[in-house]
């Protein structure tokens, strides 16, 4: 929400009936309606394969899988993976198997 800008973002699939229904309730407010990349059940798809990969790789490791639920998950449809170690190796490897459903970046490796 843009509260500055008084304005509610909405990422979603279109889909006319779902349009019709958000300009129905009556928010006052300026609804900016956005393409999403991909549904959540895409997003969440896509998590599910990855998750099983934490602690099964070989030249990095995988530290954080996001949810897909953030802004950058929203506006360009992709998980977060954060890895350790060889950062091209993870992007080569995961990048042959997810394409651009995700978005790999090098982590710290969690303390402890």
């Amino acid at each position: 929400m843009d509260t500055a800008g008084d304005r509610l973002i909405v990422y979603r699939r279109p889909d006319s009936r779902f349009d019709a229904a958000l300009a129905g309730l009556g928010l006052g407010v300026h609804v900016d309606l956005q393409d999403a990349p991909r549904s959540r059940k895409e997003m969440r798809a896509t998590h599910d394969r990855l998750v099983p990969l934490v602690g099964n790789t070989t030249g990095y490791r995988i530290v954080r899988v996001g949810r897909g639920g953030d802004e950058l998950g929203f506006t360009r449809g992709v998980v977060e993976v954060g890895v350790n170690g060889d950062l091209e190796q993870a992007k080569r490897e995961l990048g042959a198997t997810f394409g651009d459903r995700i978005q790999v970046d090098a982590v710290e490796p969690p303390a402890g």
